[in-house]
């Protein structure tokens, strides 16, 4: 079974389970959480994502509680994390994922580019070698730029590419998918895409 097909099924079994992926590196874990998040909206799975890792749930709390997600790079703290009841699912560096891999159901990272196309082809039918170019070398941003070409498919122009200390909109997506985890800050999500929309309007006087 593939890791898209895995994921997939994870989510959906209704029983308490673990799951380890290896990030590879901070954008392709974003990927993978973009990948976990489609799957959880289209079964209306309720997410819980506990950055501090050190609160435990008690059992009325935890009725409520679909998926638990997890960061982090620490076996002590997984292996805590692991006694846990509940679905969870834990991103970590490949030392960690290394570790644990054999013991939990597990996601390798270095195939990234192969789940990604997987999941552009077969679970969203888009057959588009301008938006899988980009997103191998953005993975952090291909919700960003899939939901961009599904607005509009036959007018689809892919970001162009430029060196990420430079690139502002670069920044300014990283910014803006971090308080869309904040559902309730409307206000900053908006001047975030007003940001974008003014950029774009005037970077053409740089060239």
């Amino acid at each position: 079974m593939n890791n898209i097909s895995l994921i997939k099924e994870f989510i959906k079994k209704d029983n308490e389970d673990k799951l380890i992926i290896n990030q590879l590196s901070e954008e392709v874990g974003i990927f993978y959480k973009g990948i976990i998040t489609y799957f959880c909206e289209e079964m209306k799975i309720k997410i819980v994502q506990d950055q501090k890792q050190e609160h435990i749930e008690t059992e009325n709390l935890f009725e409520e509680i679909k998926i638990q997600l997890y960061y982090s790079n620490n076996k002590t703290i997984i292996e805590n994390i692991l006694k846990r009841k509940g679905k969870v699912i834990i991103i970590s560096d490949y030392k960690t994922f290394k570790y644990f891999m054999k013991s939990i159901l597990s996601v390798n990272g270095y195939a990234y580019y192969r789940d990604l196309k997987y999941f552009l082809n077969n679970e969203l039918n888009i057959d588009n070698s301008d938006i899988l170019d980009f997103c191998k070398v953005c993975p952090q941003l291909a919700f960003s730029e899939i939901s961009k070409y599904l607005v509009n498919s036959e007018g689809y122009i892919k970001e162009n590419l430029i060196k990420e200390d430079n690139n502002f909109i670069l920044a300014i997506r990283k910014e803006l998918y971090s308080l869309k985890m904040d559902k309730n800050n409307f206000k900053s999500i908006y001047e975030n895409i007003k940001s974008e929309a003014r950029y774009k309007k005037f970077s053409f006087l740089t060239f």
